[in-house]
């Protein structure tokens, strides 16, 4: 009998044991399983409901104006499709700073293609979110738009052949025909700066390299970093002459309207924050270092 007994409590010991690990079993797959998507909500950036950047996450979607053609800031690569340069990765880290940093930032990002004559017009017209495209930062520009703390800092120099002697500085071009984009500094920056240069005024650079290439331009001018884009591409051009301009890069963005709120706030302390983490400077080595031949870990 006491056998029997000893039996039964000791099998009435093992279901109760058994049993209470079976109870709590439950429990903690639930809370690993309601873990899951907590943690995911909690990578996504919390923002107050009245920002824009909130309006974005709502949306799904950034709509970011750059350029395609503009080696090594802004190229839309032919054989993929996909946009790469300096300006790109930059555009990248912004919008994951919004969506998530852990997150693959191109299936949020439309882009936006313009050239230096349509950048402001396509912030006018909503058709960007913002514009991240060699776009320096100027008083007049500043009253149509609003802009971010400087990101690159770079001048204007001068493109030619390697074999002309004759264009050294922006005083020896005048009565030269010189290639640069309509609508951007440089344009205004020659006119100011040397009235009897010919200006060619194209929307790209680009075909602006082909001019001089094909003789119908003496002279290529715009930033420097754009130009060793242009150097990289034709081996058979140089760099002359200092800079005559300061050309401080912003991101550009519609005025600062009621559904604009914390926007431009939220870029400039986006940007300070990749400078201060480097991954500024990685941006810098991976595309302007093999053209500049230099490295840097801030704008200036």
């Amino acid at each position: 009998m006491r056998g029997i007994l000893r039996s039964t409590a000791i099998g009435l010991a093992a279901m109760l044991v058994a049993a209470a690990c079976g109870g709590g079993a439950a429990p903690a797959a639930t809370a690993a399983a309601s873990a899951a998507p907590a943690s995911a909500a909690a990578a996504k950036p919390k923002f107050e409901l009245a920002t824009y950047m909130y309006a974005l996450q709502t949306k799904g979607k950034i709509k970011i104006g750059t350029r395609e053609d503009n080696v090594p800031f802004g190229l839309k690569n032919p054989a993929s499709g996909k946009y790469e340069g300096f300006d790109i990765d930059i555009a990248r880290e912004l919008a994951k700073g919004i969506f998530g940093k852990t997150e693959d930032a191109d299936k949020f990002i439309e882009w936006v293609p313009v050239v230096s004559a349509t950048r402001v017009p396509t912030l006018d017209e909503n058709k960007a979110d913002f514009v991240i495209a060699t776009f320096t930062i100027n008083e007049e520009r500043k009253k149509q738009i609003d802009f971010s703390d400087v990101y690159f800092f770079t001048g204007q120099k001068i493109l030619v052949k390697k074999t002309n002697t004759d264009i050294t500085s922006l005083a020896t071009l005048s009565g030269k025909t010189v290639c640069t984009a309509k609508g951007s500094t440089s344009e205004k920056n020659i006119a100011a700066g040397n009235p009897q240069a010919k200006l060619l005024l194209l929307d790209t650079y680009a075909p602006c390299l082909l001019a001089l290439q094909q003789g119908t331009a003496d002279a290529v001018s715009t930033d420097e970093t754009i130009l060793f884009g242009l150097v990289k591409q034709d081996p058979n051009t140089k760099i002359v002459g200092a800079y005559f301009s300061d050309e401080p890069y912003g991101i550009g963005v519609k005025k600062n309207k009621a559904d604009r709120q914390g926007f431009v706030e939220y870029l400039s302390v986006e940007v300070k924050a990749m400078i201060a983490d480097g991954r500024w400077a990685a941006a810098y080595k991976k595309w302007i270092s093999p053209v500049s031949g230099d490295e840097k870990k801030a704008p200036k």
